[in-house]
């Protein structure tokens, strides 16, 4: 029986239609590109929020309102605020409450949002003589001098002090000599 042309064909439909498919790899490595991009972009953007941190304490500000100069002694504005941040470096009737608010992005240095400086001045009886508030406004910017102070002698390269050192240790009679004041490393 001779096979006719449509039979043939028919049987090679059969075979490509039960044969398995291949999966294209260009559609899940497309959604995995996708998504690492997506994930990339919000990365990037985390990146570039700003983090804000607040340094030192300040009392709020309605128990700043309880503080009555000349009434008030340190026991007492320790009791309504609590301890300061610092006290004054030369005067130690001065306390200060100190907060600062700083905005970091990414990697750069630290920028200062806001600063709050509540200054206590206490007279020489121990009460409460006056009350200042300082802004970030009222900073001033101090600048730093770079110079290094220059001491005196010179410096030895390695090299230098090995070999100056060399007969210093443990040498007969080392024990009597002079910059020996120990006297160890004479005869035992």
């Amino acid at each position: 029986m001779a096979a006719t042309h449509h039979s043939v064909n028919g049987d090679i439909a059969k075979m490509i239609r039960s044969a398995p498919r291949r999966r294209s790899i260009a559609r899940p490595v497309l959604r995995s590109a996708s998504m690492a991009a997506v994930v990339m972009a919000s990365i990037a953007l985390a990146a570039c929020q700003p983090v804000v941190r607040t340094h030192g304490f300040m009392p709020a500000t309605d128990e700043i309102a309880q503080l009555r100069p000349g009434e008030q002694t340190r026991e007492d504005v320790r009791a309504i605020l609590g301890a300061p941040s610092t006290t004054g470096t030369f005067e130690t009737d001065t306390w200060y409450y100190i907060q600062r608010r700083t905005s970091t992005i990414a990697f750069y240095s630290a920028d200062v949002t806001e600063q709050d400086v509540l200054g206590l001045r206490f007279g020489d009886d121990g009460r409460l003589a006056d009350i200042v508030r300082f802004g970030l406004d009222d900073g001033r910017t101090i600048s730093y001098v770079d110079r290094v102070t220059p001491t005196s002698g010179n410096e030895l390269t390695v090299l230098e002090q090995f070999v100056g050192n060399i007969g210093r240790f443990n040498s007969e009679g080392s024990a009597n000599r002079p910059g020996n004041p120990s006297g160890m490393g004479g005869r035992r």
